[in-house]
């Protein structure tokens, strides 16, 4: 095979990779981290131009071109949540999926807050940290000093000490009625 036949090949190979996974790139960037749509797209087009220059190490390309448009996602939000305004910060709100279950026994985002008040000032700051600034547990743990893994472990135990607060306030506001 040519030097031209062979460029040929990888240009309507790529061309394939790009018309196949384009759209869902764009579609993970939107929906899961809730990134613009022009910037989503702008991120699968980077995503698919690594993949043009790294694509003789690629395995698995799914899963390749998936874990990168995650991580260019995080990225973007982790350069955005610099600059962005305070209006963004009240559209916004990135949740731990992990830790859902436990937001959802508070009814809504007022119930959030006042089960905040009732924390400590320790508590308080994790999970200002984490929900609200939208810190990732690693940036939460190396504000805090300590690892990752513990932080994750504090942000659960900070998440299930505002539920308790929170539902033991609420007892006693249905007693005094």
């Amino acid at each position: 095979m040519t030097v031209g036949t062979q460029a040929h090949a990888d240009d309507q190979q790529f061309e394939a990779v790009y018309d196949q996974y384009f759209d869902l790139l764009v579609d993970i960037a939107e929906f899961k981290f809730r990134v613009p749509g022009t910037d989503a797209e702008s991120l699968a087009h980077d995503v698919l131009i690594s993949y043009l220059r790294k694509s003789a190490s690629v395995v698995d390309l799914r899963r390749w071109l998936i874990g990168a448009i995650c991580y260019a996602s995080r990225h973007y939000w982790r350069l955005n949540d610099r600059t962005r305004s305070a209006e963004l910060d009240a559209e916004f709100d990135r949740v731990d999926p992990a830790s859902l279950y436990i937001l959802d026994s508070l009814p809504n985002q007022l119930a959030a807050r006042e089960a905040l008040e009732c924390l400590s000032p320790r508590y308080r700051s994790i999970l200002q940290m984490r929900y609200f600034e939208g810190c990732t547990i690693a940036e939460v743990a190396t504000r805090l000093g300590v690892k990752t893994k513990y932080a994750q472990k504090l942000i659960t135990k900070c998440l299930r000490r505002a539920e308790q607060l929170y539902t033991r306030k609420e007892q006693e506001k249905g007693r005094r009625k």
